[in-house]
């Protein structure tokens, strides 16, 4: 799974196993992880407002048709330094 950082949130890029729905979750600063999307398509993009420190990091879960997770990626954090303070209008990616 890889994050980019763009003007309008947090994109999440991640594959989609035949067979299994895709799950995002986000926590921010060590709490518990939130679903924020069921049955994500990639790429996902969160646009929910999150203050820079917050430090948010992401997981997605796979589970199959019974409800059953089935795999997971590894956590990817977005970097608080790498946040930009504002849009940046020379990479809209």
């Amino acid at each position: 799974m890889h994050l980019h950082l763009v003007p309008a949130g947090r994109r999440l890029d991640f594959e989609i196993t035949p067979g299994n729905y895709a799950y995002v979750y986000r926590r921010c600063r060590n709490q518990q992880w939130q679903c924020v999307a069921q049955n994500a398509c990639s790429p996902y993009l969160d646009k929910a407002p999150i203050d820079p420190q917050a430090a948010p990091e992401y997981v997605v879960r796979y589970r199959n048709a019974a409800g059953t997770v089935t795999a997971a990626t590894p956590v990817v954090r977005a970097d608080p330094a790498g946040l930009p303070g504002g849009p940046n209008w020379t990479n809209l990616a």
